[in-house]
Order: C-alpha cells, then sequence, then structure tokens
C-alpha cells in the first residue's frame, strides 16, 4: 500500500471516528439536555405543589389563630362581664347596708307589720340603740298588732318579723334585701353589659 493510500485510509479513519465521536457526542449532549429538561420540569412541580401546600397551610394557620382570638375575645367578654356583675353586686349589697339607717327601719318595721297584721312579735339587733326600740314599741302599742320585741345578739343588722299564730317569720337584713335587688337587676345589667359590648 502506498503512503499516500495509508494517509488516505487514516484520514478516513479519523474523519469517520471524528465523526462518531461528534455523533456520540451530540446524543450525549441531547440526552443530558432531555434529562436535565426533566429534572427541571419535576422540581418545578414539586415547587408548585409545595408552594400550594404551604399556602394552605398557612391559611389553616390563619383561619385557626383568627378562630382562637375571637374565641378569647369571647371569653374575655363574659369574663369581664362576670366580674363586673359580681363588683355591681359589691357595691349594691355595700349601698344597701349603707342605706339600712335606724330611721329606714322603723319605717320598714312599721310598713311590714301594717301589711302582716296581728299576732306579730319583733326581733331587733342586740346592737341595735334603745331609743330607736323604745320608738318602735310606742308607736306599735296603739295597735293591737303587737306580742313585743325581743333583742336578739346573734341578728347584727335588720330584724325578724314572726307571726307567732301561724308560725312564720321573715328575716329582713341587708344581705336579704341586697341578693333580692341582685336577683332583679343582674339580668337587666347583664343585658347592658352585652350591648355595650357588641357597640
Amino acid at each position: 500500500m502506498s503512503e499516500k493510500s495509508l494517509d488516505k485510509l487514516i484520514a478516513t479513519l479519523k474523519y469517520e471516528a471524528v465523526e462518531a465521536a461528534d455523533k456520540e457526542a451530540n446524543r450525549i449532549l441531547e440526552s443530558a439536555q432531555k434529562q436535565a429538561h426533566k429534572i427541571i420540569e419535576e422540581a418545578e412541580a414539586k415547587k408548585a405543589a409545595l408552594l400550594n401546600s404551604a399556602q394552605k397551610e398557612a391559611q389553616v394557620t390563619l383561619n385557626n389563630g383568627d378562630a382562637a382570638l375571637q374565641q378569647a375575645a369571647r371569653d374575655l367578654t363574659v369574663s369581664v362581664r362576670n366580674d363586673l356583675l359580681k363588683l355591681l353586686k359589691v357595691v349594691l349589697r355595700q349601698e344597701v347596708e349603707n342605706s339600712f339607717t335606724p330611721e329606714l327601719m322603723e319605717e320598714a318595721i312599721l310598713k311590714v307589720i301594717e301589711n302582716v297584721g296581728g299576732g306579730i312579735a319583733l326581733q331587733l339587733p342586740g346592737s341595735m340603740e334603745e331609743k330607736l326600740a323604745e320608738n318602735i314599741q310606742k308607736r306599735l302599742q296603739s295597735s293591737n298588732h303587737f306580742n313585743g320585741i325581743i333583742q336578739d345578739s346573734n341578728l347584727l343588722q335588720g330584724f325578724v318579723v314572726t307571726k307567732t299564730a301561724q308560725g312564720w317569720s321573715y328575716e329582713i337584713t341587708p344581705e336579704e334585701v341586697a341578693d333580692l335587688l341582685n336577683r332583679h337587676l343582674s339580668p337587666r345589667w347583664g343585658a347592658m353589659l352585652k350591648k355595650a359590648s357588641e357597640g
């Protein structure tokens, strides 16, 4: 074989080898690009799914937070309303106690005995002034409603009216009056407080 033929053969082999290598390189490159494209698409899909999931989770957290805040606000409103009602009860009791003067008791005793009728015994606190007890006794002796006054050291404030023939008695004290007023006023106060908290 001549040198020219050998060179031509070598050149042909080189050309074919280079061409085959280029084709293989192009195939590898194309395959790599397809794989890279596939990886990018999968990553984009995962990213979109993660973002969507994160947004849903964030919305659920926000909704739960809003619900918890609303419940906390309702609980606080109810708690404050109950505390205010307790405070109003204490103030009412104090005001009634301060208003339970000897003069008021004298008028209340006379009114109760006038309305209840005859056969009445009266118990007064042991600490009550003698003068007040005497005034009440004088005013009642003119009527036939009255059986007498007993001073009771266990009774701190108020008075007890007993219908001796029928065996019943009523204790009228600042606490009893305040509790009665509180039962009557609490629903109204509650409604006012509820209306104020909603407005």
